[in-house]
């Protein structure tokens, strides 16, 4: 009968199901904050593996780019090593051919010039030879002109003297009549002083020439 009565009491029924439902209100209440803190942790999980993610691809990323920045260098390097080793060989090449022609050019330049070098040097020496006898030849010329020139000094100085001699005889002779034993002593005296003059001219004259014979000959 008790049994029957708490069954069938509504109050307590109703009372029961209110602490059921507070019951359940709160189990579904922490459930629900559970669920939000999981969603919360959830949701700083999912940023945090997001960011790691991105990391991750941005590392991956970064690496592809290295790895691809590596093979270019290394193909540029490969690149660059050819095309040195290319133009080391075409400069040396280069070199050996330009050497042999430059070998060639001078041994072409030397055997164009010596029979020009030898000809031009007997062409001086000829030059020379006929500027030398040239220069004797004249030199002779001079050498008679100037024998001659002091020989007709010579003579003209020789016939001034005698000349200068009869002159002052004749007027000492003219000047002085009156007194002949005077104008005899003076004449005397003049026509030795004039023959003195003419000797010493004479000696200076003949000095003169046999000095510029000398010197000729030399």
């Amino acid at each position: 009968m008790s049994g029957a009565s708490d069954t069938l009491d509504p109050i307590a029924a109703a009372e029961a199901g209110i602490a059921g439902s507070k019951h359940l209100i709160a189990s579904v209440t922490n459930d629900l904050s559970q669920q939000e803190r999981w969603l919360a942790h959830y949701r700083v999980a999912e940023r945090r593996r997001a960011r790691r993610v991105k990391v991750r691809d941005l590392i991956y990323w970064l690496e592809l780019r290295r790895q691809r920045l590596m093979r270019w260098l290394r193909r540029a390097a490969l690149i660059a090593l050819r095309l040195a080793r290319t133009a080391a060989a075409f400069l040396s090449r280069t070199a050996i051919v330009l050497f042999a022609m430059l070998c060639d050019a001078a041994t072409a330049c030397f055997v164009w010039l010596r029979p020009r070098i030898y000809a031009l040097a007997l062409t001086l020496a000829a030059w020379t030879i006929a500027f030398w006898a040239w220069a004797v030849i004249e030199a002779r010329i001079v050498a008679r002109a100037l024998q001659r020139a002091a020989s007709i000094s010579f003579a003209w100085l020789a016939v001034q003297s005698r000349a200068l001699a009869i002159a002052l005889e004749n007027w000492l002779s003219a000047a002085w009549s009156g007194t002949r034993l005077k104008a005899g002593v003076l004449a005397r005296a003049t026509i030795k002083g004039a023959s003195i003059a003419a000797a010493w001219s004479v000696t200076q004259a003949r000095a003169l020439a046999l000095s510029l014979r000398r010197e000729l000959g030399r």
